[in-house]
């Protein structure tokens, strides 16, 4: 008995017929719609990286900023 992965279970339960035909190695008849949804996914993940980077980004400097000003209260304090 041969172990199923979870995206065989998956695809078994969202199409049966699908699952089948994919468990006999017949290549699927969307080939262009599939490349286009994976180039789409790749951008898509590429665009999330970027804004989580600025948004570190942004923490980086916003907490920088409040670093600056508590040192320069403090000289400012003792001056």
């Amino acid at each position: 008995m041969r172990n199923l992965k979870a995206s065989e279970i998956g695809a078994f339960l969202y199409c049966q017929r699908a699952w089948w035909y994919q468990s006999r190695g017949m290549p699927s008849e969307n080939q262009t719609e599939m490349a286009a949804g994976s180039k789409y996914h790749l951008e898509h993940g590429k665009k999330i990286l970027i804004a989580r980077l600025i948004r570190a980004a942004g923490w980086v400097l916003l907490l920088g900023g409040i670093a600056a000003f508590a040192v320069g209260m403090t000289k400012a304090w003792f001056i």
